[in-house]
């Protein structure tokens, strides 16, 4: 059973974990794709999850992120792409001098119950 404050993002078949911003608003399959449930992210009575995005040096955003399953089980290759969205949104609107196609999703790590925060990375 996944612990219930890190959600992983590895690509199906990677040695490495973590996936690029690029890769997860692709559409890339990912590993345990349906291993974790609305339960264990703690999503909301809508099925949402708060994401609160940081960089060193900026202000902090909160985004509320739409969750999408079946049978109860949540799709993380949704939840990577409107992650990806939400930083890449972030990025933009605090003009950080990064090119965002270079930034790794490693995991998410849950700060509050339903919040949850991006562990990022440049390549």
């Amino acid at each position: 059973m996944p612990g219930s404050t890190h959600i992983k993002f590895k690509r199906k078949g990677a040695f490495m974990g973590g996936i690029g911003l690029d890769e997860a608003q692709s559409r890339i399959k990912l590993s345990n794709n349906d291993h974790y449930s609305f339960h264990d992210l703690h999503a909301d009575g809508r099925r949402r999850i708060h994401l609160k995005i940081k960089w060193t040096g900026y202000s902090s955003l909160t985004y509320e992120i739409p969750l999408d399953g079946y049978d109860g089980r949540v799709d993380l290759q949704t939840v990577a792409r409107r992650v990806s969205r939400a930083c890449v949104h972030y990025l933009q609107a605090n003009v950080i001098p990064v090119v965002w196609d270079r930034v790794v999703l490693h995991h998410l790590e849950e700060v509050q119950y339903g919040v949850w925060q991006p562990m990022l990375s440049m390549r």
